[in-house]
């Protein structure tokens, strides 16, 4: 597989389930479309995520939606992150059609968030920073990966 960066590693099943699981799919719809998934060594990630929500969208709309508009982000904490708000790659927020003001749904095990956005050009897209009272309301420890569900 072949990733953004252009670093090639071996095709992971347990992250292609995890990521399709996050976006609420039952146990047997996970297993139906992994095993439907078998990408060869040249496939990009970008292509294997749309191979994905077109198998998904047979089972479910709703499905292949949230799929495809979940993302899994490193979460940190910053002292300029008001309560509430959530600071975010503005180039992140434009692929996914967000912008500041707008809301994400931030999500951790069990625990879930409607945050407000605002966008940042210093921010490593795969990044999102929080208010420290926020990361203790997720019951998420700085560093840990988390859910961010972009409107649609």
């Amino acid at each position: 597989m072949r990733k953004r960066s252009g670093k090639v590693e071996e095709f992971d099943r347990r992250k292609l389930e995890e990521s399709i699981r996050r976006a609420g799919a039952s146990p047997e719809v996970v297993k139906r479309i992994s095993q439907r998934i078998e990408p060869k060594e040249e496939t990009s990630s970008d292509e294997l995520r749309r191979k994905v929500a077109e198998e998904l969208r047979r089972e479910s709309t709703t499905l292949s939606g949230a799929y495809m508009s979940t993302k899994n982000l490193r979460i940190r904490t910053s002292s300029e992150a008001k309560a509430g708000v959530a600071r975010l790659n503005e180039e992140l927020l434009k692929e996914h059609g967000a912008r500041s003001g707008g809301h994400v749904m931030v999500r951790h095990k069990d625990r879930e968030a409607k945050m407000q956005v605002e966008a940042s050009s210093e921010l490593n897209p795969q990044e999102i920073q929080v208010n420290k009272s926020d990361l203790e309301k997720l019951g998420a420890q700085e560093g840990v990966r988390l859910d961010v569900r972009f409107p649609k």
